[in-house]
């Protein structure tokens, strides 16, 4: 089974007055959306790994950064 990962992925501004068809692009290319940045023009959630070069394809999508975790000295 593939590895998931939690990507932030930056919608193009063309679609950012209809985030909900971004949305819907973004499952139906295999990203798990956990939340809408409506205001940010961001979506955060879970894909493969393999799907990244897939959801970068996307019209909607400006990019895809794979979520940064940092931890205190």
């Amino acid at each position: 089974m593939a590895s998931q990962r939690t990507f932030i992925v930056t919608i193009s501004e063309t679609y950012t007055s209809n985030m909900p068809a971004a949305v819907t692009q973004l499952e139906s290319h295999g990203l798990q959306v956990h939340q809408v940045l409506g205001m940010l023009g961001q979506v955060i959630g879970q894909a493969a790994d393999e799907r990244v070069k897939e959801l970068k394809g996307l019209d909607c999508v400006q990019s895809v950064d794979s979520e940064q975790q940092y931890k205190a000295l």
